[in-house]
């Protein structure tokens, strides 16, 4: 049974790079993994530049087609995380400049999703971290633009949030409501393993930090609803800040071998959870 990776990110900028990433998962048992775009300033890139946003985009598509040249299933994610908005405002930005420029950054990622080049929108969403009230509007209405953008394309949406409880998920769902996308086809992604079946019955995509401690024990309360990630940053400056994907795949085979986890449960998580995130976009 083949693991599969729901969010990534792999950077020869500061770390081993797609390749020697993806050589080393597929060596551990992994069969897929969705690489998601970086922050423009982890590749050497200048926040607000959209000629960066271009590249940052490529080097995503790039670090996919990496993996599918070494056998695994493998698509891209592409768009801004909410800290470029956070990092524009501190420039002195005024909201509404940053605003265009999110939603001109959110019309790009669907682009590439229209092309086949990208197989979802993300991470976009809200800091995770504690803002004032009008920067998170700014990231509401930011996130909704890329849910709908998302509708449009058949995309799926890999959202960044604060960890706040069902009242975070409540508030996903309405937004996912508003711009009337599929709810399956939105990722929550490093969400907290004990709401994954809160999430799933809202009819979202939780997907789960297997390492997080415990989180992947407490998804599994809920029966195999999720996905999982390592949110793997390939940084050499944060060595122990999440579980490399290698780690991810020899963690889930253990848990079939010592009877955690099911076979069959392995099956839905690894495979049929990941259709239903990205449909045909993505062949597990």
């Amino acid at each position: 049974m083949k693991v599969f990776d729901n969010h990534a990110h792999a950077n020869e900028f500061s770390g081993f790079g797609a390749f020697e990433v993806v050589k080393r998962f597929r060596n551990a048992g992994g069969g897929g993994i969705v690489f998601v775009a970086l922050l423009t300033w982890s590749i050497g890139g200048r926040p607000g530049d959209r000629d960066w946003v271009v590249k940052l985009y490529d080097h995503t598509v790039k670090n996919a087609e990496v993996a599918r040249g070494v056998g695994l299933v493998s698509g891209a994610v592409v768009g801004l995380h909410p800290a470029e908005c956070v990092k524009l405002l501190e420039a002195g930005w005024r909201a509404g400049e940053v605003e265009e420029f999110m939603r001109w950054a959110v019309d790009l990622a669907a682009r590439y999703v229209e092309e086949g080049r990208a197989v979802g929108l993300g991470e976009f969403g809200r800091p995770h971290w504690p803002v004032d009230e009008g920067v998170r509007g700014l990231c509401n209405r930011v996130a909704l633009y890329a849910l709908e953008r998302a509708r449009d394309v058949g995309a799926a949406v890999h959202l960044h949030l604060e960890r706040g409880g069902q009242a975070t998920v409540d508030s996903i769902v309405e937004l996912a409501k508003r711009a009337g996308i599929d709810p399956a086809r939105v990722v929550m992604h490093h969400i907290e393993g004990a709401l994954a079946g809160y999430a799933y019955a809202k009819g979202l995509s939780p997907s789960v930090p297997v390492g997080r401690r415990g989180e992947f024990e407490d998804a599994l309360r809920s029966g195999p609803v999720f996905v999982v990630e390592s949110d793997y940053l390939d940084d050499r400056s944060r060595p122990g800040a999440v579980i490399p994907p290698w780690t991810l795949a020899s963690k889930l085979r253990q848990y079939v071998e010592n009877g955690v986890l099911s076979a069959e449960d392995m099956y839905k998580i690894c495979v049929e959870n990941v259709r239903r995130v990205y449909g045909g976009l993505l062949e597990v």
